[in-house]
């Protein structure tokens, strides 16, 4: 596989397949609101609908307007992560906005969708295609005393991730959900250049082999962008799995089938019969860890739905009822599921994404009983959005860029609508894989429902 690609509409030389009009023909809705809801599941939910999408819009022109390519700041300001933009988070906004193309929706999708093309053709350091964990959406300083960041665009005119948090790495699942986003991209526009970027992150994935037992993809780069990671997620190779058929059948390049047949082994050895779960995948994360062994000690919800939407083996359809009867939680007057094993024995959290991945596979596998669960767990979201996260802010602050308060800065900028974005988790918890969540206004979460609540499926 190359590993020195620099990617633009100029240097993509593959063939590009003409897409069927069912697959992915221009489809662009009516221009009455932007924000109007082309399709939701439940009537209900078609104000909650749209006031997500007015989330997005706002957070999506917080730092800037007009037409210029940029990226979401993941979390309200209070998350004093400042101005992160996660790439998964905004592949997923993409996702989104395309879940109900009406022009305007298109429109910021493609702003999204050119920064992500800009930060692979201007990475600090390398030419192979890749993008980094975050991004910053917009203007802070590093913690008062710690390095300035203008936005995407670096004060040395390259992109400008975020490696004091240390978001310098590259994440397979991040990246395949990257390539998905301008795929669909492409799908809808017939644009090549989203193409082009979807294949050189494809490739990217595709020379990152784990060299151990059970094989797949490894999870990418750790934060220093150079060395590999010795673990393999089984929601990353679905991942992987979905985006490689994806390009197969866009480029009509029989060898992304053969690359996805690798992550598709992979879902498959992590399967366990007896429990009816996948494992979280093998580990090496740690020193001391053998990475030709499975990580058995937590079990996390997106594998269990995610492979329904991604991957579609109907001998696995009872993964998702593991998960509503192994997460389920209540916390307070909202219900669902949890992110994890670990996240579901040390507390009461429920996890806002998790309820929206399991409500679209519910949608998706359609049996007896489904499209009702699908419902309730929807509508515990909205519980969730008109009750969680008031008070929270992003934007600019008083001085112009966040810093933290204790070295003389603020956090506080433009209050967030309310009742429009939703939180990512409703308490804090630990997710037992050295990060957590907490009750903070988040765009991934946002466009989840969004996705789940229109039964778009981003996989497909």
């Amino acid at each position: 596989m190359p590993t020195n690609l620099t990617v633009s509409a100029a240097t993509f030389t593959g063939h590009i397949a003409p897409v069927p009009r069912a697959a992915g023909a221009p489809r662009l809705a009516p221009e009455t609101s932007a924000s109007s809801p082309r399709d939701v599941v439940d009537a209900g939910l078609s104000a909650p609908v749209e006031r997500a999408y007015h989330y997005l819009d706002v957070v999506q022109d917080a730092y800037v307007q007009g037409g210029e390519p940029r990226l979401l700041q993941s979390y309200n300001n209070e998350s004093e992560l400042m101005t992160t933009a996660f790439v998964y988070d905004n592949a997923l906004a993409t996702l989104a906005y395309l879940a109900n193309p009406t022009v305007a929706n298109v429109r910021r999708a493609r702003l999204i969708g050119d920064a992500l093309l800009w930060a692979q053709n201007h990475d600090a350091a390398h030419t192979d295609g890749r993008l980094r964990q975050a991004y910053a959406s917009g203007p802070m300083r590093f913690y008062g005393q710690g390095p300035y960041f203008p936005g995407l665009k670096g004060t040395d005119g390259r992109a400008a991730h975020l490696w004091p948090f240390g978001f310098g790495g590259s994440s397979t699942g991040d990246l395949a959900w990257a390539g998905l986003a301008l795929a669909q991209l492409y799908t809808d526009t017939r644009i090549g250049k989203y193409l082009a970027g979807a294949v050189a992150l494809g490739t990217w994935i595709a020379d990152r082999r784990s060299p151990y037992h059970y094989g797949g993809y490894h999870g990418g780069l750790q934060a220093d962008g150079e060395t590999p990671q010795r673990w393999a997620s089984t929601e990353h190779n679905i991942d992987v799995y979905a985006l490689f058929d994806l390009l197969a059948k866009l480029t009509r390049d029989r060898g992304w089938n053969r690359r996805a047949e690798v992550a598709a082994d992979f879902v498959r050895a992590m399967w366990h019969r007896g429990g009816g779960h996948f494992w979280t995948g093998t580990l090496g994360g740690l020193d001391g860890e053998d990475p030709n062994a499975l990580n058995v000690g937590n079990v996390p919800e997106d594998a269990q739905t995610w492979e329904l939407l991604g991957f579609g083996d109907p001998r696995y359809d009872a993964a998702v009822d593991w998960a509503t009867r192994n997460l389920w939680n209540t916390d307070g007057s909202v219900s669902g599921v949890t992110y994890s094993s670990h996240a579901r024995g040390t507390g009461d959290a429920v996890w806002l994404e998790g309820n929206s991945h399991v409500a679209l596979a519910l949608l998706q596998r359609d049996a007896p009983g489904d499209a009702a669960r699908a419902r309730e767990l929807l509508h515990e979201t909205v519980r969730a959005q008109e009750s969680l996260g008031a008070g929270q802010t992003v934007g600019r602050t008083s001085d112009g860029f966040l810093s933290a308060p204790g070295e003389g800065g603020t956090w506080t900028g433009t209050p967030l609508p309310a009742g429009g974005g939703i939180v990512a988790a409703t308490s804090s918890f630990d997710s037992g894989f050295e990060f957590g969540y907490f009750a903070r206004q988040h765009v991934g979460t946002t466009a989840w429902f969004l996705m789940a609540a229109q039964n778009f499926n981003p996989y497909r």
